[in-house]
């Protein structure tokens, strides 16, 4: 089952990755490509009120991600991921580096066109309660951005968007005119991922989606987004505090420590033979990792 490979067990059975691997990944185009990117956020001034001491939450970070992969970042809480997450969306700005969208320089885009890049860059949140409007009905949620975007001719058109939308998600289209707190936590973040694939984006960002869900949730919604992956044809980065998560949903993996990417490769190769002190820690706090670590021949 799904939610034994989460919490680390049936580790025969789950030895074989569950997502598709990127096939001829070295001949893949990247869809994104991150330079010595870096986040710094002031903590201390000098007595002339200029920044003396910085916060390095993002340090000197480099890494692409490949056209139809699934990118897994990982690391504790506090680490970066998230403000990772956030400056490549331009909703945090970079203290230095670069960020390519498609071979486009997305770094110091105007806010005009910011926005019209936003149908190609879409985020789902770790709160999906906190990420829906609750005086409006799930359904107007999900067709407002096709609305802003003048995305098809008429509303009629985008109700029946919507309606395709909500069925893909496993909803039903009488839920369209329910509101936000009608809904269980699994299903308000299906609703998420239904609203960030309204736009057809080519490149999302899932940022803890399944961390506040019960462990069966969480396998549920990992499952969907694998099929939506095949269906729709879209590159992500996964992040999640949760190595065994990652490893289960990602191609490749970063592991993230104090700013920094520690340790990087094929999802499955640094699960199951960690080279950083760091990972092999994250590994050992999963549970019933212990058998894994003797089987791996490390400790």
């Amino acid at each position: 089952m799904v939610s034994d490979f989460i919490n680390g067990n049936n580790v025969e059975a789950s030895s074989a990755p569950i997502t598709e691997n990127i096939t001829e990944s070295s001949a893949a185009t990247p869809v994104l490509q991150v330079e010595n990117l870096k986040v710094y956020f002031p903590v201390k001034k000098n007595l002339l009120g200029r920044p003396s001491q910085f916060f390095k939450a993002v340090d000197d970070v480099s890494f692409e991600v490949l056209q139809g992969e699934t990118l897994g970042l990982v690391g504790e809480s506090g680490c970066g991921k998230t403000t990772l997450g956030r400056t490549i969306l331009q909703l945090v700005k970079p203290t230095e580096g670069k960020i390519y969208l498609q071979g486009k320089d997305i770094t110091n885009v105007r806010a005009a066109e910011l926005r019209t890049m936003r149908k190609d860059l879409q985020i789902v949140f770790q709160d999906p309660y906190g990420s829906l409007n609750p005086r409006i009905t799930i359904g107007e949620s999900i067709l407002e951005p096709l609305s802003v975007h003048g995305i098809l001719g008429n509303n009629n058109e985008r109700k029946e968007k919507v309606m395709e939308l909500l069925q893909k998600v496993s909803l039903l289209p009488e839920h369209f005119n329910r509101y936000p707190h009608q809904f269980s936590g699994g299903q308000r973040q299906r609703i998420c991922i239904a609203r960030a694939l309204a736009l057809n984006p080519s490149f999302l960002i899932f940022d803890e989606s399944v961390s506040a869900l019960d462990v069966s949730v969480q396998a549920q919604v990992l499952n969907l987004l694998n099929d939506l992956k095949k269906e729709f044809g879209f590159t992500s980065i996964f992040i999640s505090h949760d190595l065994s998560v990652v490893r289960y949903i990602s191609d490749r993996m970063l592991v993230m420590h104090q700013g920094k990417i520690v340790e990087q490769g094929n999802a499955e190769d640094i699960y199951n033979h960690p080279q950083n002190e760091y990972t092999q820690r994250l590994i050992e706090a999963i549970p019933g990792s212990k058998f894994l670590n003797l089987q791996n021949g490390w400790s």
